[in-house]
């Protein structure tokens, strides 16, 4: 939910993080964050989407795509390659 707030806030520097875009750029993993409210939870949160944000920077680079409109993108394209694959809670 955080990352959708600050996406909305500035898209240049913030992008949402969700299990579509989330398993195309790590192909083969599952996004898992936890629930727990812990001072090192959020820490490890924090450093996931940081390095979240870089690696879809660099992947932006690569594939010659807007990093604003980078979540969009992906998105569209996780739901066409992974169409016989279900998200996990929902």
């Amino acid at each position: 939910m955080a990352s959708t707030i600050l996406r909305f806030k500035n898209p240049f520097l913030y992008q949402i993080i969700d299990q579509c875009v989330y398993r195309i750029l790590y192909e083969g993993k599952r996004l898992k964050l936890s629930d727990l409210s812990s001072e090192r939870n959020r820490a490890d949160q924090i450093d996931l989407y940081i390095k979240y944000l870089n690696d879809l920077k660099l992947t932006c680079i690569n594939l010659k795509i807007s990093f604003e409109k980078a979540y969009r993108i992906l998105y569209m394209v996780d739901k066409r390659v992974n169409k016989n694959h279900k998200l996990t809670n929902y």
